[in-house]
């Protein structure tokens, strides 16, 4: 019998929530049943010899747009390929991969979202109606996205399938060696995992810390890069925090990190799909506190697996984190909590086989049509 041919498209594979949880998709593919693969539309980066690794191939076409022509040597290169599903990942994605999808013939189309994303303008959202029509089926990371989807874009309900993403189990870290790797911070560590862009809310985080005593925050540790790094720099000195907080920079190797900290923090303030960073810290034992928002809500249960604080609300936040760092009893049985239910309900095996059977009904509805 023919594996079912997939393919999964994306804008580029830099080192982003996106590009990890289709890394996952490869790793733990069904290969008995289904041949996968990845095409980089526009640009490669640091997730492509992961999913080398994991076997599959990638390609990156270099294309700058999704005009008639980028359209096009996308088809052909589906209908060389005989490609069976085309799974898009992000707008950009979605709009070439449906569209060449589409002239190619390809049997089915189906679309992943993966944030509730506030670039998009409402022309973008008329695209995506459009491209509705030319889909089997949307799959949102989150209930919060897939309202999104319904209430703000207008996509069709009985369209739009919620999975959850999904994580592997950590890597083995022991919590000296972690803290050696970011250069020994001073304990009580808060420490946040994330690009640095305006919607995180890692100038919330900053500002929380500020009004906690050393003995509650010896350090806050943020991992990651972006555009507001400068800004956080000059927030952090101008409230007398600089000697406390330290920028690590992007690290490949962030999971084996989290055992430095003593409390995970996600301070995002706009929006929240489900991000891994949440995810991973849960994963690793760690208490987490997070803003009320979007996906963050369907991860943490309040008071069992983490706690939850209204967004953009430095007090609060501060609050919370001298609750848990007080109670040290507490912090361990949250992280516990927020353990185990990462293991029972978001691994990336049990997301991959939900996934691969909504592209094989996907593809069997559109071949009985």
């Amino acid at each position: 019998m023919r594996r079912m041919r997939v393919v999964h498209l994306v804008e580029g594979l830099a080192l982003g929530g996106l590009e990890r949880v289709v890394a996952g998709l490869i790793r733990h593919a069904d290969l008995r049943r289904v041949a996968v693969e990845v095409i980089a539309a526009v640009r490669g980066g640091e997730v492509a010899a992961e999913i080398e690794a994991a076997g599959a191939s990638v390609t990156v076409l270099g294309l700058t747009g999704y005009r008639p022509a980028d359209v096009l040597a996308l088809a052909r290169v589906l209908r060389q390929r005989r490609i069976d599903v085309v799974h898009s990942h992000g707008h950009f994605a979605g709009v070439l991969g449906r569209a060449a999808a589409w002239w190619s013939g390809a049997p089915a189309a189906v679309h992943h979202l993966h944030t509730m994303d506030p670039t998009l303008k409402t022309r973008h959202h008329r695209v995506e109606r459009v491209l509705a029509r030319v889909t089997r089926r949307v799959i949102c990371c989150s209930a919060a996205v897939a309202r999104h989807a319904i209430e703000v874009m207008r996509l069709p309900a009985d369209l739009t399938v919620v999975v959850p993403n999904g994580i592997d189990p950590p890597p083995a870290s022991e919590r000296a060696a972690a803290l050696r790797a970011i250069g020994s911070p001073a304990p009580p560590v808060l420490g946040c995992v994330g690009s640095l862009t305006a919607h995180k809310g890692q100038d919330v985080l900053l500002r929380a810390a500020a009004a906690l005593p050393r003995s509650a925050c010896g350090s806050v540790v943020l991992i990651g890069d972006g555009p507001e790094r400068g800004a956080l720099e000059r927030l952090a000195a101008a409230i007398g925090l600089s000697d406390r907080v330290r920028f690590t920079g992007v690290r490949p190797d962030a999971r084996s990190l989290l055992p430095a900290f003593d409390v995970a923090v996600v301070p995002s303030t706009e929006r929240e799909g489900m991000p891994l960073a949440a995810l991973e810290a849960m994963d690793a034992g760690l208490p987490l506190v997070a803003s009320r928002l979007g996906g963050l809500c369907e991860i943490v249960e309040p008071e069992r697996t983490g706690l939850l604080v209204p967004p953009g609300d430095p007090a609060a936040l501060s609050g919370a984190l001298r609750a848990v760092l007080e109670n040290p009893a507490r912090s361990h049985a949250l992280g516990e909590a927020a353990r185990r239910s990462i293991e029972t309900h978001f691994r990336a095996a049990l997301m991959t086989r939900r996934i691969e059977a909504i592209e094989e009904e996907a593809l069997h509805v559109r071949v009985a049509a």
